[in-house]
């Protein structure tokens, strides 16, 4: 992951592409509470990296997470919501896409976790309607 994180754009790319990586093996053995709060930090900050693609994977490894992480990823919410709804201002489509992955991700994931609750927390950052529409129409299934 400390490759993620330096200087050189073409390490930090690497650094995206071996996270996915890790992630991969942890779909199959599952991740513990203290790893996936590490696994947060680590790609929330890739989500405000200037270069799109960066971003773009640190959403994208989000959304991995989200799935993989169960219980465990619930109480990061707070601060997940906000941030890919931030992003689907970005200026580079791609990095759009991987943010509106991530909510949908978020929306499917926690309903089955949280169901209300979660539909709650996306009503309090605004969501365009569309998104909103996908959340009541997932909420009814």
């Amino acid at each position: 992951m400390e490759a993620a994180r330096a200087k050189d754009t073409k390490e930090r790319l690497a650094g995206v592409e071996r996270l996915h990586e890790v992630l991969d093996v942890a779909a199959r053995r599952g991740l513990t509470a203290a790893e996936v709060t590490a696994l947060v930090d680590h790609c929330m900050d890739l989500t405000r990296d200037a270069n799109f693609r960066i971003a773009q994977g640190g959403l994208q490894a989000l959304s991995v997470v989200a799935v993989v992480a169960g219980d465990h990823f619930k109480i990061h919410l707070n601060s997940l919501v906000p941030a890919a709804v931030e992003r689907l201002g970005d200026s580079k489509q791609p990095v759009r896409n991987a943010a509106r992955q991530l909510l949908i991700t978020l929306m499917e994931e926690m309903y089955k976790h949280m169901g209300s609750q979660f539909h709650e927390a996306l009503q309090r950052h605004n969501l365009p309607s569309y998104m909103m529409s996908k959340a009541n129409l997932k909420e009814t299934a």
